[in-house]
């Protein structure tokens, strides 16, 4: 448990994009929902109104609108701007902990508060290096990584391991859950009732491996199961490589695709199978692969950083990346065993609530900021 200090550690979080639809924004979003509020008073930093905006603001959570920009030669003029604007929020607000997860936004934010009080705790939510590492490392007080794997992207100098700290994200359980009857929940979303029903979560890019579980797809047996496709296409074209892909296969028939929904939880619910096939460092640890464990759909990934952290042999399967045949023989193996899918997925719901319930998350980042501000005694201010 967290002790609760003489006043709450004032913590600004900040955000690069204004909506909802990525994992970052969500993990924030939902972080800032389960904070204990007598340990830590958050307030969020956005670029501008947006979905992201209300959401906070329905949750009693300040935001203030800063513009953000990307590090270029062109743009330092404006980011200097935007870290001055931050400088005088930090005093405005008393703000004890800035904590971008953008690498940009972390060297805007680390600019901003040179000479203050105020500390830098850099969220890692992915595996590949950035160019900015070199200089964060240096700057940051703290970094939380999403997965051990997220470690790995840095120097094993003695500063960066003392201040690094391994804080895997969580899932609101009290949505993210099984179904109590997926049966009857399958026909409320005018699935099929016989027959099995696979899942992709997420952004349906080409790097996210979606043209690859297409392809898988169309080399399993008949009678293939039905694949939902969850999420917003980027580009937009990319819907109709998907179309055209399944149907040189004979597989357009089975999939359905859903767009971008905010009952994502509902259609995990539903399915046997979650389906993940990103490519190295597009992930840190794939939030979908956890919060659909914790519904009941047994994940099936492509072995790369992070993704080993959240799926283990008795909760899933990993495969090659960019392998639809590698794939293809895990989902054929699986749906053919009900009996192993059926262990899969109790050992995957337990692991859940042991290791990725976001109210643990919530906890030990509660706990590294008191941690960090302790030091400077300025939790004793009132």
């Amino acid at each position: 448990m967290t002790p609760t200090p003489a006043r709450p550690v004032r913590v600004a979080f900040v955000s690069h994009h204004p909506h909802l639809r990525m994992g970052g924004q969500r993990s924030m979003a939902l972080l800032v929902e389960h904070l204990d509020r007598r340990v830590i008073t958050p307030l969020a930093i956005c670029p501008g109104p947006g979905p992201l905006t209300d959401h906070l603001t329905a949750l009693d959570c300040p935001v203030v609108h800063v513009p953000l920009h990307p590090i270029k030669p062109r743009t330092l003029p404006l980011v200097w701007r935007t870290s001055r604007s931050i400088r005088a929020l930090l005093g405005e607000r008393r703000i004890d902990v800035l904590a971008p997860d953008a690498p940009r936004d972390a060297l805007t934010c680390a600019v901003a508060k040179l000479g203050t009080d105020t500390k830098l705790v850099w969220f890692v939510r992915l595996t590949a290096p950035d160019r900015l590492d070199p200089i964060l490392e240096r700057l940051a007080d703290g970094l939380i990584g999403d997965s051990d794997a997220t470690r790995e992207r840095f120097s094993r100098s003695p500063r960066v391991t003392a201040r690094y700290r391994t804080i895997v994200g969580g899932a609101d359980l009290r949505r993210f859950r099984p179904p109590e009857d997926r049966a009857a929940l399958r026909h409320e979303l005018g699935l099929p009732a016989e027959g099995s029903v696979l899942l992709f979560v997420g952004q349906v890019t080409k790097p996210k491996g979606i043209l690859d579980i297409v392809d898988a797809l169309g080399l399993l047996p008949e009678p293939r199961p039905c694949l939902l496709i969850v999420g917003t296409p980027h580009p937009p074209a990319i819907e109709a490589e998907i179309e055209a892909r399944a149907r040189a296969r004979g597989a357009w028939a089975n999939i359905r695709v859903l767009g971008q929904r905010e009952d994502a939880y509902r259609w995990m619910q539903a399915a046997d199978v979650l389906v993940s096939g990103s490519y190295q460092d597009t992930e840190g640890m794939s939030r979908v692969l956890y919060e659909g464990m914790a519904c009941g759909a047994v994940p099936v990934a492509t072995d790369i950083r992070g993704n080993r952290d959240a799926v283990t042999p008795d909760t899933g399967l990993l495969v090659p990346e960019r392998s639809p045949a590698d794939l293809a023989r895990a989902l054929t193996l699986l749906l053919a065993h009900p009996q192993r899918l059926a262990e899969l997925r109790a050992a995957g719901a337990r692991r859940v609530r042991d290791a990725f319930d976001i109210r643990l998350h919530a906890r030990r980042v509660e706990s590294f900021c008191l941690e960090l501000v302790r030091p400077c005694g300025r939790e004793e201010e009132q």
